[in-house]
């Protein structure tokens, strides 16, 4: 009987001692190898580019050096469609679940999460199922309870849809303006059609309900 490989799970944490101690316990399962940890996506890039190697599942902090990690996520699903990749992070805030489960991530696990339950995590994700922290769950049936069901709004044009899109990465006005070779004015004029149409009153209102509708 040939025996089963192994889950290669990959991480890409900045914090040293805690990547330690996952690498550890995932290490100890009879059904689990991980042979690589990064503390930046350059680091992972640079691996991904010069080896025939790849994981299974990539273990993905959001609060990494220099790289938000739900752009990395957005990079790795373009780089590689079929790697899964759950999120294992201290973020718990609305904005940032919904911005990773519409970037593609398999899971959304918290860093407080018990042991058994992170591997339980990879196993589940590994085999086609979703793993969210308990916290994180709540936070999304709360969502869906609170604002309803997907409304019909007045299409957005193609200026206003990148400015959405910069809002929703973090950027600010002025950022944003730079991005497009705009001024902050005009930035400004958007955004107040933008709310106009969505129908709501600020940035973070705005992100949530793009986040949520999958508008951008």
């Amino acid at each position: 009987m040939t025996p089963e490989v192994p889950i290669n799970v990959w991480i890409l944490e900045d914090h040293e001692v805690f990547a330690k101690q996952i690498r550890r316990l995932i290490s100890g399962e009879d059904d689990m190898e991980c042979p690589h940890h990064f503390t930046t996506a350059a680091d992972l890039y640079e691996k991904l580019k010069f080896t025939s190697e790849s994981p299974d599942l990539l273990l993905l902090d959001i609060g990494l050096p220099r790289r938000d990690g739900i752009e990395v996520l957005g990079d790795l699903r373009r780089m590689m469609p079929d790697l899964k990749v759950l999120i294992l992070t201290s973020f718990d805030d609305r904005e940032k679940v919904y911005r990773a489960i519409c970037s593609g991530a398999s899971g959304y696990l918290l860093k407080t999460a018990d042991p058994e339950e992170i591997l339980a995590g990879i196993r589940d994700v590994i085999h086609g199922a979703s793993a969210l922290s308990s916290p994180i769950a709540k936070m999304i049936l709360e969502g869906f309870s609170r604002y309803g069901p997907v409304e019909h709004i007045e299409p957005l044009t193609t200026r206003e849809e990148d400015v959405l899109r910069y809002l929703v990465k973090g950027l600010i006005k002025k950022e944003i303006a730079d991005q497009l070779a705009i001024s902050q004015h005009t930035v400004d004029m958007h955004l107040r059609s933008v709310y106009r149409k969505l129908h709501v009153r600020s940035q973070t209102e705005a992100v949530s309900k793009a986040l949520r509708q999958g508008i951008v």
